[in-house]
């Protein structure tokens, strides 16, 4: 898997399914080349939990 500064978020082919259920990712192992390249290893770990927003008072 690449991943890309955020300014070209949205270009070439995906890697993923734009539809399906999501993927949480555990990172196991990061490490960067002489040339500056950083080498990410991720498994996967299930269903990912998201934060929840606490709901807005009206008033």
């Amino acid at each position: 898997m690449l991943t890309y500064p955020v300014v070209v978020v949205g270009q070439g082919t995906r890697l993923f399914p734009h539809t399906g259920p999501d993927a949480a990712l555990d990172l196991i192992d990061s490490r960067s080349t002489a040339t500056g390249v950083t080498i990410q290893v991720y498994r996967p770990t299930g269903r990912p939990r998201y934060a929840t927003t606490p709901p807005t008072a009206r008033t």
